[in-house]
């Protein structure tokens, strides 16, 4: 049973995570956690056939204890030992389907505990996914500026801040759309200074973004394009 839940895992970690299969994984764990609640009555039935059994098998065993002490016939005797045979039948083959029944739960409890790490893993992957601008990312803006910038998505409107070297700073405002940004920066000092373009390129802690950018106002004295790549900034980084 944990090899199967060591597969589920790996197959679902090699298919696209997006949230359908998260969504799958919901509806399997709904499944089991169906046959687990009917495996619980089923062991409740059980139980009370047990308690059945073994009060038979009480009252049975006292009359032929006490058959035996009052001299029954052997053919009467024999008679009560088939019937005490027939009580601990019963009860044997209620105790092996306890056992089998037992060893079900705890294969479905294991599936399920992995499938609710499983479904963690991907919500986690899918929410990042959904909002990849979330974050500091290190700025290199050509020609001649580089710095930080913190940029936070909703959707596929992206706002932040940054600050880049020279004493520039101010905030950004965009879109993003199917891997593809498009930043105006609105410099503290000079206004709207720029309009960055870009995409989004790499996976986890090697996405970047990179493209060029144009200047909005040519009378600054400032370049007026040129390319611009950001990486992003790890926890420890920052």
């Amino acid at each position: 049973m944990r090899r199967l839940a060591v597969l589920l895992i790996a197959l679902a970690a090699s298919l696209p995570v997006d949230a359908q299969v998260a969504d799958n994984l919901r509806e399997q764990a709904k499944i089991r956690e169906t046959v687990l609640a009917g495996q619980v009555r089923g062991m409740v039935e059980i139980r009370e056939e047990l308690r059945e059994l073994w009060t038979r098998l009480e009252q049975q065993s006292g009359g032929l204890l006490q058959a035996q002490r009052e001299g029954e016939t052997v053919d009467s005797l024999r008679l009560r030992d088939e019937d005490l045979r027939k009580i601990e039948a019963q009860m044997g083959a209620a105790l092996s389907r306890s056992q089998q029944l037992r060893r079900s739960m705890l294969e479905n409890r294991e599936m399920l505990a992995a499938i609710g790490v499983e479904i963690g893993r991907l919500t986690a992957e899918v929410g990042a996914a959904k909002a990849p601008l979330n974050g500091t990312w290190r700025l290199v803006v050509e020609p001649g500026h580089d710095g930080l910038a913190f940029l936070q998505q909703q959707g596929t409107l992206v706002n932040g801040t940054y600050a880049l070297s020279g004493g520039f700073t101010g905030s950004f405002r965009g879109t993003f759309v199917a891997g593809k940004v498009r930043l105006e920066r609105i410099d503290s000092q000079i206004g709207f200074a720029a309009i960055f373009y870009g995409r989004l390129v790499g996976r986890g802690e090697d996405l970047k973004l990179q493209g060029n950018w144009e200047a909005t106002q040519l009378a600054s004295g400032l370049p007026s394009q040129g390319s611009w790549t950001a990486s992003r900034v790890s926890e420890a980084q920052e």
